[in-house]
This record gives structure tokens, C-alpha cells and sequence, in this order.
């Protein structure tokens, strides 16, 4: 059996994480009724009890298969075990988030009232004949307008038109959806000659799963559009690339900051077909004026929508206390920090089309860092592909402490604890520096290994003469 269990661990690993999946959430229950705890916990509750021994589990399994020579072999139990993690929770109504439900009811606003998410909300009276009982009442926000780009809307109108009306359907769209990301992360592996095991990085991931087929975000659909545009850019189709910026753009405006990792000579192209596409989504929207960004300026504006933000965050709320300075000026400081790492990321030098992937993580990496004013746990989800190509320990352990951000709701004034805060980012912030100075000792003695190397051949040349 111990023999067995050593050649088959990732099974074993798959198998126990497949139980806990299978539970449905209900192994909170079942510790309420084995005596272990005496409360029965929210759904909140029931979910950071199953995400512990997931995660655990999870790191486990990126260990293994980082170690196995044969990655062929990992790659069967990888994408079996993922594909059985994910159809558990798609029966599942949502718990942790109602986002699912506004996707739902702005695609039947468009497809059945004819009228446009960004000029009439939920909550105006003109659309009350489209209020039931299964989507109405769980919608966030009723009395403003949508947030989501065209590209999104577009999408959820014709999903409505399809057949999609409930949480369940969407999200066994978005399985095709998230297949594609699969599909689409082994070719970028194999063009790059990197073991396809690692994709296990991003497909086991606790937070991805709960996150895309329990609480059925958006960035499921998005995804597969910005790895295109990574896989295009890699075969050389410049034109294709900027249009699949352009759509996962048009999905998630945050796709839009990837345009700093295109380098200067195929910039232009890129930017054309770009433009053409977003433009062409947003045509279908253009009645709304200028109510065309819907609810976003108010997002960034309102100190409601503030949720879990990051120690440097934290430090200039608090100095915009201190010093007396208004609390508008910390998301400027923050978008100019932003702006200023975009612009050295575009400045620095391509040596090779896979660059892009390199530029591209520290792109999303500062955006998650300096994101202002929430950083939902479903954001992270955009840049867990990439860490299957560049990996980080910072990023992969932040993704299993970023759930424990939802306790903020189980607190009494509904405030997040400062303990939970410095549990996610102290880790983050020391792991990232601690790799940031391993990856520059690995650059230098790549350079010293390359000036060495020409410095040999440059004096067997003067010795052959």
C-alpha cells in the first residue's frame, strides 16, 4: 500500500481533493456532527473550513509535479481531476457573490426590454415587469448602472438569447470557456518547451475553482482572450493578438494595461487592431453617451466599495488621515505608481517573443499590488495562468490566503481585522522581494556567464590571427 500510495501520489492527492469537492460544501456539517464543532457555520464559514486541507493538498500536488521527470504522465490525472473538481459546485447557487446574477439580468434587459444596462439600473421602475423572485432580489447595486465593458454585455445578451437564465448555466458555459484556457496554456507550455504539468498551477487552484464554478465570475471568459493574445503573439500573428487584447479588453478593461508588454516595433499593429475591436463592441452601445462607463467612476469614488486593500493601500488611507489630505488623492498616487512601472515595463528591451509573458506577469503583478479600491479574491484569477510559466511562490501562497478576506463578513460591524490583512500580505510582499533578488543574482551571473563567453571568443579570434 505504501509502495502504491508513493507511485501514485498525484492520484491519491486528486482523489482526496475530488471528496472534498464532492462534499458540496457540507463538510462543515459533518464536523458539526461528529462534535468537533458546536455552531453550524455560513456558507462563508463552510467555505474556508474545505479551502484549508484544499490548499494544503494543492501545494502538495505543484511540488510533486514540479519533480516528475514525465510530465506526460502527470498531464492525465492533472486535467481528470481538474474537469472533477469543477462539476461539483456548478449545481451550486452562489454564496460568497451575486455578480452572477446582474451578468443574468443585463443580458435579459437587453434581449427582452430592448434597452441598454448602462442608461436604465435594476432598480428603475421601467423594467419592473423583468423582476422575478429567482434573479431580482439577489442583484448588488439595483439603483446604479452596470460596471462591465460592451465586450461583457454583448456576451450576456446572447447567452440570454441561447438559453442561459441561471447561475448553473452560466456556469457550464463558462466550463467551455474555461477548457480553452487549458487548451490554450499546454500550447503556450509546448512552444516554450516547458513541461505541460505545470498547468496543474492554475488548474488545481482552490480559489480559480470556487471562484469561476461556485460563485461564476466573469474572468472565466475573459481569459482564454488574453492567453490568445500571449499565443499569438508567440507564433508572430501581431494583427490576431491586438484583437484578442481587444475582446478580453472589452470583457475586463484590466487586459488593457497588457499593451505596455508589446514591444516598439510591432506596437502600431498591435494597437490598430486593438482599437478596432474594443471601438466595435462599444458601438453597439453608443445611445448611452456619456453614460457609456456606466457605474466605474463611482466605483472609484465611493469609499464603500473599499474591501481588502493591501498594506501600501492601508498606509495611505492612514496618511490621508494624518497628514489631511483627501482620501481621492490615494487612487491617484496609486494610478501614477501604476503608470510609472507601465512605463518601464514598455521601455524595457525584447529580446525574445516570449518576453511578452515575463512582461506580462510584472504588468498584472503591479496592478494586483497597487489595485485601488477592492481587491476581491476573484480578481487573482487573471494572473494564475501565468504563474504555470513564470512560477512564484508569493503569488501561489496569496492565493490561498486571499479567501480568508471574506471573513470581513462575518465580523459584527462588517470591518476586515488587521490580523487578516497583515496574514495576507506580509507573505506576499517578503516572498516577492525575496524572489525579485533571486531573479536578479540568476540575470547578473547570466550576463557575467555571457561577457565571459565573448570575452573567450574574442581572444581565440586575435590568438587564431
Amino acid at each position: 500500500m505504501i509502495r502504491f500510495i508513493a507511485r501514485n501520489k498525484l492520484w491519491v492527492l486528486g482523489l482526496l481533493s475530488a471528496v472534498i469537492y464532492g462534499m458540496n460544501l457540507r463538510l462543515a456539517d459533518a464536523l458539526v456532527h461528529i462534535g468537533i464543532l458546536d455552531f453550524v457555520p455560513a456558507a462563508i464559514a463552510s467555505y474556508l473550513i474545505q479551502i484549508v486541507p484544499l490548499g494544503l493538498i494543492y501545494f502538495l500536488a505543484v511540488r510533486i509535479t514540479a519533480r516528475v521527470q514525465d510530465a506526460g504522465n502527470s498531464l492525465t490525472p492533472i486535467l481528470l481531476f481538474a474537469l472533477l473538481f469543477r462539476l461539483p459546485l456548478i449545481p451550486l447557487d452562489p454564496a460568497l457573490s451575486s455578480d452572477v446574477y446582474r451578468y443574468l439580468w443585463e443580458g435579459k434587459v437587453q434581449a427582452v426590454a430592448g434597452t441598454s444596462p448602462y442608461i436604465m439600473p435594476p432598480g428603475d421602475d421601467r423594467l419592473a415587469f423583468l423582476r422575478d423572485e429567482a434573479m431580482y432580489p439577489h442583484i448588488n447595486r439595483k439603483e446604479a448602472p452596470t460596471v462591465y465593458p460592451a465586450g461583457a454585455q454583448l456576451i450576456f445578451a446572447l447567452l440570454h438569447r441561447a438559453g442561459v437564465e441561471s447561475p448553473q448555466a452560466f456556469k457550464t458555459f463558462s466550463l467551455a470557456a474555461d477548457a480553452l484556457t487549458l487548451l490554450l496554456l499546454l500550447l503556450i507550455l509546448k512552444q516554450l518547451h516547458l513541461p505541460s504539468g505545470r498547468v496543474i498551477v492554475y488548474s488545481w487552484n482552490p480559489l480559480v475553482i470556487y471562484e469561476f464554478f461556485w460563485s461564476g465570475h466573469l474572468e472565466s471568459l475573459m481569459l482564454p482572450l488574453m492567453l490568445g493574445f500571449v499565443y499569438l503573439f508567440l507564433r508572430g500573428r501581431v494583427l490576431a493578438a491586438g484583437a484578442a487584447l481587444g475582446l478580453a479588453t472589452a470583457i475586463k478593461l484590466v487586459p488593457l494595461f497588457l499593451l505596455a508588454t508589446v514591444p516598439r516595433g510591432k506596437r502600431l499593429k498591435t494597437v490598430i487592431s486593438f482599437v478596432f475591436v474594443v471601438g466595435f463592441t462599444y458601438l453597439f452601445y453608443a445611445e448611452a453617451g456619456t453614460k457609456i462607463l456606466g457605474f466605474l467612476p463611482t466605483y472609484f469614488s465611493d469609499p464603500y466599495e473599499i474591501f481588502n486593500p493591501g498594506i501600501v493601500q492601508l498606509g495611505l488611507l492612514w496618511a490621508s488621515k494624518l497628514f489631511l489630505f483627501p482620501v481621492s488623492w490615494v487612487r491617484w498616487i496609486l494610478f501614477a505608481l501604476l503608470l510609472g512601472t507601465l512605463i518601464m515595463i514598455s521601455w524595457r528591451p525584447s529580446n525574445s517573443p516570449a518576453d511578452i509573458i515575463e512582461k506580462s506577469y510584472a504588468t498584472l503583478s503591479a496592478y494586483l499590488l497597487l489595485i485601488y479600491p477592492a481587491f476581491h479574491p476573484w480578481y487573482l484569477c487573471m494572473l494564475m495562468p501565468l504563474l504555470c510559466i513564470v512560477p512564484s511562490r508569493a503569488w501561489i501562497l496569496f492565493s490561498l490566503l486571499l479567501p480568508f478576506s471574506y471573513l470581513k463578513y462575518l465580523t459584527p460591524d462588517g470591518t476586515m481585522p488587521v490580523w487578516i490583512t497583515l496574514a495576507q500580505f506580509v507573505p506576499l510582499y517578503l516572498l516577492l522581494v525575496w524572489e525579485h533578488t533571486k531573479f536578479t543574482m540568476v540575470l547578473k551571473e547570466r550576463l557575467l556567464f555571457c561577457e565571459s563567453d565573448q570575452t573567450g571568443k574574442t581572444l581565440a579570434r586575435q590568438n587564431y590571427k
